[in-house]
């Protein structure tokens, strides 16, 4: 008898995978039998994933009622269902979740994909891989992944403003190169609020990202994030982090109030 259940409490075929809170972290856990039989080129599409699928539910942990903050499985019924600790989803703003939702989804497609692919190599008798393989967290593959992730989304979104019949408002200012402190580069990001601009400057490594987040129709949110990896809010890398980064901040807010004056 199959006693296996998810958040919701619905019956489980087979488990894919959850999100577990540790701490101030959370980490994704997958299918034992599946992670054993994970391919290379899965796994890099798989992490960048994860990654931001982590990011968005360590902003919501503190309201989780459980460890398991969100799981997704295979049902009795065939179905795949993605479900958040009970209660959570409340707290989340409508775009934001389905966002998480269709990334959730993502990964379950590509689990389902290793399972499928192990079992047409055992069909057609070609010999088993060892059991254990080490992909290694390798941070720019990551970085990477969510760049073209953000790719991805910037160009849907286009897609979708140009089907609606929207046009670029004459003389709006991009923010440019030359607009940024000597050093700074700045790179698509992925976030499941909105479109995201991570910025990184040559000698101090990452400084953080700024998300441009839609409240309504005519009111946009712009959230700075400074990253401070392992390093302590008072610690000398930090503080040269946020003064540079401020500039930034300050040079996005003066160009979006120059575009869109109130």
């Amino acid at each position: 008898m199959n006693n296996l259940k998810n958040l919701a409490g619905n019956d489980v075929a087979i488990f894919l995978f959850r999100f577990e809170i540790h701490g101030n972290a959370i980490s994704l856990v997958i299918n034992q039998e599946i992670g054993m039989d994970m391919y290379e080129d899965i796994d890099e599409k798989l992490k960048p994933l994860a990654h931001v699928c982590c990011e968005t539910l360590s902003r919501y942990r503190h309201l989780s009622v459980s460890n398991t903050i969100m799981d997704g499985n295979f049902l009795d019924t065939g179905e795949f269902e993605v479900m958040l600790s009970k209660g959570l989803g409340r707290y989340f703003p409508e775009d934001e979740k389905q966002q998480l939702f269709q990334d959730a989804k993502k990964i379950a497609d590509l689990l389902g994909e290793v399972m499928l692919r192990r079992t047409k190599e055992e069909k057609e008798g070609k010999p088993q891989k060892p059991t254990y393989k080490d992909f290694s967290q390798n941070p720019k593959q990551v970085i990477k992944g969510l760049e073209a992730l953000g790719n991805t989304k910037r160009f849907m979104a286009e897609l979708q403003w140009m089907a609606e019949g929207q046009r670029l408002r004459p003389g709006l200012k991009p923010l440019q190169p030359d607009d940024l402190p000597p050093g700074v580069t700045a790179s698509r990001g992925y976030d499941h609020r909105g479109h995201c601009l991570v910025f990184e400057d040559k000698a101090l490594g990452e400084l953080g990202k700024i998300v441009l987040i839609k409240m309504g129709e005519e009111k946009m949110l712009i959230q700075a994030e400074l990253f401070k990896g392992q390093e302590n809010e008072k610690s000398p890398l930090v503080q040269k982090k946020k003064k540079v980064f401020g500039k930034i901040v300050a040079t996005v807010n003066n160009r979006f109030d120059e575009n869109f004056p109130e």
